[in-house]
């Protein structure tokens, strides 16, 4: 009986996990991924605290003088046991359990500072441009907007600097309110 409701609970996270209207059958593999799951959270949760997720930069290359115009920035976790663990399999879990605000937020202060640095120390980089992607729990976060102008004022970083990327999805899920945070 105990075995049956912990199955039932596994299979309700798991059709949680597909989105709305979903529904799961138990399979015994539910229960290892459900553990490998947790398991990754609480690792996420201490790779958070102790900045083990650096940003690596991708250049945005401008084809016709092949300049480099700006570089998104990417989250990047290499984990102490596991080694590289791919943004496919730990953005999810950041999502789902809100740390994506706290990654966000990290990322988007040390792209700024970062991309400062660049405009500041590397000739022909003067106008360089910094993209950060922004999921949806960080668009509703209230505390958006001070943050992107926190970040922006501690690197002295120049608000036409930076490029705030957001998925369709993004404006899909809660238009109006969406739209308003970005204003």
């Amino acid at each position: 009986s105990q075995d049956f409701m912990r199955n039932a609970d596994v299979a309700m996270y798991s059709a949680k996990g597909g989105g709305k209207r979903g529904y799961a059958i138990f399979e015994p593999g539910m229960h290892t991924s459900l553990l490998q799951r947790v398991e990754l959270e609480g690792d996420l949760r201490r790779a958070l605290a102790s900045q083990e997720i650096l940003v690596h930069y991708q250049p945005i290359v401008t084809l016709e003088s092949a300049r480099i115009e700006g570089v998104e920035a990417l989250a990047r976790w290499t984990h102490p046991r596991r080694g590289p663990i791919p943004p496919n399999e730990f953005i999810p879990v950041a999502e789902n359990t809100g740390l994506i605000v706290a990654l966000g937020k990290s990322i988007l202060r040390e792209a700024c500072r970062q991309v400062r640095a660049w405009q500041l120390e590397v000739p022909g980089c003067r106008y360089l441009t910094a993209s950060v992607n922004l999921s949806l729990k960080q668009v509703m976060d209230p505390e958006l907007v001070d943050d992107v102008s926190d970040a922006l004022r501690e690197a002295g970083l120049a608000p036409e600097h930076l490029m705030l990327e957001i998925t369709e999805s993004v404006l899909m899920e809660r238009t109006e309110a969406s739209i308003h945070r970005l204003h």
